[in-house]
C-alpha cells in the first residue's frame, strides 16, 4: 500500500531530520539496538518508516513490520531510552533496555568510550520528539492491523464452531461423512475447510477418528484465542504508550506552530485528541 497524506508528509519530513541527527550521534558512540545488530540503534526504529512509505510492507498481515505487536514493542523501546539514552535491548531479559553499552569491536577488543553528559542529554531530547512523531504516525497503522486480524480471528472462530457442530452430528450419527462433507463447503477459511475435508474424505472413519478430528479443531480454537489475546494486548499497550508519550506533545505542538510547521502540528493535534478519546474508553 502506498503512503500518502500531506500531514503526514510533514510529520514523516521531521522524522528524517531528527533520525539524522540521531544516527549521527549513535554511529559516532557505537549505540546500537542489540547485540551482533551493527547499525546504529535508530536504524531498527527508522525501519517502520521506510516500510510505512515504501508500501511495501502490510497494514493487515500477522508477521508484517507494520503488525501491532511489532509497533508496540518499538513504542515500549523509544519510551525507555528517555531513561537509559545509551542502552541496548537485553534479549535474555524480555527484549528490555539494557543500561550496558553495545561494544563497537569484539569481545577483547575494547569496549567503547561513554559519551558525555551532554551527548547523552541532546540525544534524550532528540529522541523524545521522535518518539512522539512515531507514536502519532503509527497509530493508525497499529489500529488497521488490530481490526484487519480480530476480524480475521474472529470469522475463523465462526468457522470453527460450524466445524465442531458437524463433526458432532457425524459422531452422533446424525449426518454421513457425504453429508458432513457438504456441509462444510459453507466454511469461508480456505485451510481449515480443507484439512477436515482430507479427513472426512477416507472411505472408513473410524469412532476414534472421529473424536481426534474434533480434538483438532478444538486445539486450533484454543490457539486463536490465545492469539486475539496477543493481539488485543499488543493494542492496548500501543494505545497506553501513546497516551503517555503525548505527556510531552502540548508543548512540542506550541513549537512547531509557532514554526510554522502546521501541516505536521495540525496531525500530531488530530492524533493527541484521538488517542485521548481512546484513552477515556479503556
Amino acid at each position: 500500500m502506498a503512503f500518502d497524506g500531506r500531514e503526514q508528509d510533514a510529520i514523516i519530513e521531521l522524522m528524517h531530520g531528527k533520525y539524522a541527527a540521531i544516527v549521527a550521534i549513535e554511529t559516532e558512540w557505537g549505540i546500537r539496538f542489540s547485540e551482533g545488530d551493527m547499525r546504529a540503534r535508530i536504524e531498527h526504529f527508522h525501519d517502520a518508516v521506510r516500510a510505512l512509505t515504501s508500501g511495501e510492507a502490510s497494514m493487515y498481515e500477522k508477521h508484517s513490520r507494520l503488525s501491532v505487536e511489532h509497533l508496540a514493542y518499538d513504542l515500549s523501546c523509544l519510551r525507555q531510552i528517555r531513561e537509559k539514552p545509551i542502552g541496548h535491548i537485553n534479549r535474555t531479559t524480555d527484549k528490555s533496555l539494557s543500561t550496558a553499552l553495545v561494544k563497537q569491536h569484539e569481545a577483547g577488543a575494547g569496549i567503547a568510550k561513554l559519551p558525555p553528559q551532554g551527548v547523552r542529554a541532546e540525544l534524550v531530547q532528540f529522541y523524545r520528539e521522535y518518539t512522539v512523531f512515531f507514536a502519532a504516525l503509527f497509530a493508525p497503522v497499529a489500529d488497521r492491523n488490530f481490526k484487519a486480524r480480530t476480524g480475521e480471528v474472529d470469522a475463523s472462530v465462526a468457522d470453527i464452531g460450524l466445524i465442531e457442530e458437524v463433526l458432532k452430528k457425524l459422531i452422533a450419527g446424525a449426518l454421513n461423512p457425504e453429508q458432513a462433507l457438504h456441509e462444510l463447503n459453507h466454511v469461508e477459511r480456505d485451510d481449515l475447510r480443507e484439512r477436515i475435508q482430507i479427513v472426512l474424505a477416507r472411505k472408513k472413519l473410524t469412532a476414534a477418528e472421529k473424536h481426534e478430528a474434533l480434538a483438532m479443531i478444538k486445539s486450533i480454537e484454543q490457539g486463536m484465542a490465545k492469539e486475539k489475546k496477543a493481539i488485543d494486548q499488543a493494542h492496548l499497550n500501543y494505545t497506553t504508550g501513546q497516551l503517555a508519550v503525548y505527556e510531552d506533545a502540548k508543548d512540542l505542538i506550541k513549537r512547531m506552530a509557532a514554526g510554522g510547521l502546521n501541516l505536521a502540528g495540525k496531525f500530531l493535534q488530530n492524533a493527541v485528541q484521538a488517542a485521548q478519546s481512546r484513552g477515556r474508553g479503556l
